[in-house]
């Protein structure tokens, strides 16, 4: 399986950030700056580097069909996640923290390596047909949803949508559209610090994992049943109602990547912001999904028919 391949390496290389962790390579100091770079400069690269190159191209219809999909995707997720809380019986406090953790994967972090790795670079511009609308909704519903607001025009600020990640996104439309073609040098230097995504990240995920209280963890049945759904039961009955429309595998397997990724790891912090008796729930959850991912993301593609 190919998934499972690349979720072995990747569960390597999160054992790889503990082991970072415990001799003192990675601190608790550095953490955030290796995250800033992931977040601010690789993560952007391997964007780019989609489009970079001039590789293979979606247009007309198939384009349409997947800002759809993007679109179906995301509306599918947010309905479930209104439901996943109450069917789950948490108490109404953590209903916005377990919400956004159902819609918010951790898909720049994994997502977008796994189908860089899988499927190369010319599924890149798929995925960014999602990352925008994604990058959207983060800065403006899952933080009002994790403080417990409704959304609000009055606390949204625009200049939070202004990121690294999302300007790639947009300058990769751009590059893609106007098919302007970048010269060797420039795609080259792109793609290598793209390429530095996938391990810097995972081994930062090991890292941030080392803490956890594995006992308390695995014991807590509401996070098991909650891990269960979010990356087993919803990825593959919302891929299996898109197949009934869509059957371009190649989309279908990015529809299954956003939606089987682990939550995200922003979450924590968003929630040691702006709702602290969530952070608990939120460092639980997103642990347990990360852990399970090895054997969840290849079961979901699996079951989903995409292997």
């Amino acid at each position: 399986m190919i998934v499972l391949r690349q979720m072995i390496i990747f569960f390597l290389l999160m054992i790889l950030g503990m082991v970072a962790f415990k001799k003192g390579i990675i601190t608790e100091t550095n953490q955030s700056q290796i995250s800033s770079l992931v977040v601010n400069i690789a993560y952007p690269a391997i964007i780019l580097s989609g489009v970079a190159g001039g590789g293979a191209r979606i247009e007309g219809m198939d384009l349409l069909l997947a800002v759809g999909a993007a679109l179906l995707v995301i509306g599918l997720s947010l309905l479930c996640a209104r439901l996943v809380p109450l069917m789950l019986g948490y108490p109404k406090a953590y209903h916005g923290i377990i919400n956004v953790m159902v819609v918010f994967t951790n898909i720049g972090f994994m997502g977008v390596p796994m189908i860089n790795g899988i499927y190369g670079e010319s599924a890149l511009i798929y995925m960014t047909v999602f990352l925008i609308p994604f990058n959207l909704l983060f800065y403006s519903y899952a933080m009002q949803t994790v403080r417990g607001n409704r959304m609000s025009t009055n606390n949204f600020q625009w200049r939070n949508l202004l990121n690294p990640g999302i300007i790639s996104c947009f300058v990769s439309i751009i590059l893609y559209f106007a098919n302007i073609h970048l010269p060797y040098v420039l795609t080259e230097s792109i793609q290598m610090v793209g390429n530095m995504t996938a391990p810097l990240a995972m081994m930062l995920v090991g890292s941030f994992l080392i803490d956890i209280k594995w006992w308390e963890l695995l014991t807590d049945k509401k996070i098991i049943l909650f891990t269960i759904v979010k990356m087993l039961v919803l990825p593959v009955l919302i891929v299996l109602i898109l197949e009934q429309f869509i059957h371009n595998k190649l989309l279908l397997a990015v529809c299954m990547a956003a939606l089987s990724t682990p939550s995200g790891n922003v979450i924590a912090l968003l929630a040691a912001v702006y709702n602290k008796e969530a952070y608990p729930i939120a460092v639980k959850g997103i642990a347990l999904t990360t852990l399970a991912s090895v054997i969840t993301m290849p079961l979901a593609f699996m079951l989903a028919g995409l292997e």
